[in-house]
């Protein structure tokens, strides 16, 4: 089994999710049907070389979303948020002169952040770009993978958020958002963290295929930098957001009772467990220091 990150075949297998499991799951929470993009049991699997967690079919692919499996969550009102903690961050790294390419830009919200105008998105929904068209955002509904074919060295800024964990092939990925930047320019990505509660999240199918297929720590992204040749400027942890405040006590809560569990967990004790927690959850504080979902890494191209 090779690493979809490193290549290193360091990788072990942690768990076997069964296909029933999810399917049971994404129709019961979002009524979706994802029989067509999960045809075999999931296997998660752990990389002790570069630290990176990743989910593959029987064929040895990472089973992403289709077209219609977006389209179904982008229906969720929360689904993409306009406003994002991360953004107040990343903007910090980004200058009045600086060039600025988004990968998986939705409807382009971090471009109204930015004290730059020279921005555009990559982004495959072509409703997204008429949206963005209107509030005079440039987007291009074209693959990051295709568009540095003919756009090297073009950018001093390359950023994503919440994007690298969904993508089929972190490593392309990566490497070709590192081709349009420019020699001391930055990448910045955001991610959900694997050091946050986010890790023991039991029941979690937003974070597990077909939505997410990798997961980061911070071991991982700091393999990231040697990886790629890469100096790495920062690793930001937001704290817990207001929208994330009951999932982190609920994380909290079971925790108590089932310190070790699989990530998919349908037993009858779970379920009296996150019942109870309605009024044991009440008690619970979050620790100023605590991880927040979101992680921010900042990279500079050497």
């Amino acid at each position: 089994m090779k690493c979809p990150l490193c290549h290193e075949q360091d990788c072990i297998t942690q768990e076997i999710i069964q296909k029933n499991d999810l399917y049971d799951l994404y129709k019961k929470v979002f009524h979706i049907d994802i029989s067509s993009m999960i045809n075999s049991d999931i296997i998660y699997a752990y990389c002790k070389h570069c630290d990176l967690r990743f989910f593959l079919d029987s064929n040895g692919q990472m089973p992403t979303g289709d077209d219609s499996f977006y389209s179904a969550l982008n229906q969720l009102h929360w689904y993409y948020m306009g406003e994002k903690n991360e953004y107040k961050f990343a903007k910090n790294y980004i200058n009045p002169t600086d060039k600025v390419l988004e990968v998986g830009c939705g409807k382009g919200a971090f471009a109204k952040y930015l004290p730059t105008k020279d921005y555009t998105g990559l982004e495959f929904s072509t409703q997204a770009k008429k949206m963005a068209a209107k509030e005079g955002i440039c987007i291009e509904n074209i693959s990051i993978e295709e568009y540095a074919q003919t756009h090297q060295n073009n950018f001093d800024v390359v950023c994503s958020f919440q994007v690298l964990e969904h993508v089929s092939d972190p490593g392309s990925f990566l490497q070709s958002k590192l081709e349009v930047l420019k020699k001391g320019g930055l990448m910045i990505i955001a991610i959900p963290s694997e050091d946050s509660f986010a890790k023991d999240w039991v029941n979690n199918i937003l974070n597990m295929p077909p939505h997410h297929v990798s997961r980061f720590s911070d071991r991982c992204l700091e393999s990231v930098a040697h990886i790629f040749n890469l100096k790495l400027c920062e690793i930001y942890h937001e704290n817990v957001q207001p929208e994330h405040t009951q999932y982190y006590k609920s994380v909290i809560w079971a925790k108590k009772f089932l310190p070790l569990s699989p990530l998919i967990d349908r037993k009858l004790k779970r379920k009296i467990i996150n019942r109870l927690g309605k009024i044991g959850t009440k008690f619970i504080q979050i620790p100023q220091n605590a991880y927040g979902h979101t992680v921010l890494a900042v990279y500079k191209k050497n």
